[in-house]
């Protein structure tokens, strides 16, 4: 797919004014950066305070779960979650091209009327496309139940029960993930910061509640799927009040094909990007006992949801760089100031975390817990630590239009990715899936950032700055872990949380004094 919507002309957003020592087009120039800088951090710190928020509900609710139901129970309640996390798929990429479409055609200065119409047209296909997956979930539930999980008894009613009420929710979540995806378009990140908090305490919380009253797992992830219905009611009223559809007004044929076949290619990456983010939790399901699974799924689920700020931040990234696509000025500096925000914020929340795995484990869960879950998670980690920098190229490339590129590259690494899984754990377990997951992960990464510096050459030199940012921090991560024990290995941690905060402060100084400047 050639990249359609960069060659389209963009209106600028500021009136050129003389500016002391600069001409009146680099003046302007400079000004708009500036307030696109602030914009996109802006968006990015109430994307990852709503995210923290959710993290914060979940630490506190598992171990919950894990006293009301047990291991094997969590183990089914984690799987249901990775069942949500496919929700990728289910919406055939349509939501994530309503980011894009929404986002260039109003930075194009489309009329409003015929975005909303748009809009609201692929929000009615993806309540459609609802519709088909409930069908297709309903009946594969007893399969999933029988040959995947391997349950059977009172286990196995329970969780027909659960799966086919999560099944019933789909249509409904697939309208929220379209009408958040244009609220993203829109660069709503504060109102939908803002609305995620007290949702992310319902999703968590009735599951909570329904456990502690009846320790059913049919009846908990029930409880799940009911909090999708009032998603998609809030987001509809919101996106209703800001993009309501006029009477009269329709979307084009061109429009809509372009969101369709951008949605096409992104729906691939959709398909297998969540598969080769859950199918090792499925796989080791078919293998292991529930409480078993549950060492891998629970550290997992916790570093990818702690970890998964980068990738919240880029939601707010992704905008930007849809509308700046014909301003490689613009799109350089945005996507610096990405790459040494994601290395100075998560590397030492990952290297704390992987040094201190077993006594947090501990402190959190019990002890019992933590021994066969902490090298889980110490590998994990190396895995979502390349995967948060890996956003950055990815934003990029499909932020100008080239979803069919992410989708190749997903194509290439599946098959890889399938052997590394069998022969991991067939050596070593559930550890052997965390290594073959970090394994592939790295491997995204390096053809991800390899493809975009061969695709945007105005961008090669910062991509390249920051491959090799990547490649140092993750070799501290290695020595840290692996190779460094007792004091040394507190001295580099100490080492690079320093210097990380003395880069983040420095930073907020150089944006306080050219907010005060301007």
């Amino acid at each position: 797919m050639s990249p359609c919507c960069s060659k389209r002309p963009s209106v600028s957003l500021t009136k050129p004014r003389a500016g002391v020592g600069r001409k009146p087009g680099a003046a302007a120039r400079h000004r708009w950066l500036q307030v696109m800088s602030r914009k996109v951090a802006h968006n990015a710190l109430w994307n990852v305070g709503g995210q923290l928020v959710s993290l914060g509900v979940g630490l506190v609710a598992l171990p919950i779960l894990l006293h009301a139901l047990g291991a094997a129970r969590l183990g089914v309640f984690t799987l249901a979650l990775g069942l949500i996390g496919f929700s990728g798929l289910f919406d055939l990429g349509l939501s994530r091209a309503l980011t894009q479409t929404v986002s260039s055609s109003l930075g194009q200065g489309r009329s409003r009327a015929q975005v909303a119409a748009l809009v609201w047209r692929v929000i009615g296909l993806l309540a459609g496309f609802g519709v088909l997956w409930l069908v297709a979930l309903w009946w594969a539930a007893p399969f999933l139940v029988d040959r995947l999980f391997s349950l059977s008894g009172e286990m196995a009613r329970e969780t027909l029960f659960g799966l086919r009420a999560l099944a019933l929710s789909i249509p409904f979540a697939l309208a929220a993930t379209g009408a958040m995806g244009t609220l993203e378009g829109l660069q709503q990140f504060r109102l939908l910061s803002l609305w995620r908090m007290p949702m992310s305490l319902l999703q968590f919380g009735l599951p909570v509640i329904v456990a502690l009253i009846r320790p059913d797992i049919g009846w908990v992830i029930a409880a799940l799927a009911a909090t999708r219905v009032a998603w998609m009611a809030l987001w509809l009223t919101q996106l209703q009040r800001l993009l309501p559809r006029e009477p009269g007004v329709t979307s084009s044929r061109a429009d809509l094909r372009h969101a369709l076949h951008f949605g096409g290619w992104l729906s691939v990456s959709n398909l297998i990007g969540p598969l080769m983010v859950y199918a090792d939790r499925f796989y080791l399901a078919s293998l292991f006992p529930p409480a078993t699974v549950a060492y891998y799924t629970v550290p997992f689920d916790t570093a990818f949801r702690a970890t998964s700020l980068p990738q919240t931040a880029m939601n707010a990234l992704f905008p930007a760089l849809a509308e700046t696509q014909s301003r490689p000025e613009a799109s350089t500096r945005l996507l610096a100031l990405a790459i040494r925000a994601v290395v100075v914020l998560v590397l030492p929340a990952v290297l704390v975390v992987a040094v201190f795995a077993h006594p947090l484990l501990a402190l959190w869960l019990n002890a019992s817990f933590a021994g066969p879950a902490a090298p889980v998670l110490q590998l994990l980690l190396i895995g979502i630590f390349l995967n948060s920098a890996a956003h950055l190229p990815y934003a990029l490339l499909q932020a100008y239009g080239r979803s069919d590129l992410t989708a190749k590259l997903h194509l290439l690494e599946l098959p890889v990715f399938a052997v590394l899984l069998v022969a991991g754990v067939h050596w070593f377990g559930i550890t052997g899936a965390a290594l073959a997951w970090t394994l592939r992960v790295a491997l995204d990464a390096a053809l991800l950032y390899g493809t975009a510096w061969w695709l945007q050459q105005p961008l090669r030199a910062t991509l390249a700055r920051g491959a090799g940012l990547l490649c140092f921090a993750t070799t501290i991560l290695l020595f840290a872990i692996y190779v460094l024990h007792g004091m040394a290995q507190i001295a580099l941690m100490l080492l690079v949380i320093i210097y990380a905060a003395a880069t983040f402060f420095r930073v907020l100084l150089v944006v306080f004094r050219k907010s005060a400047n301007s």
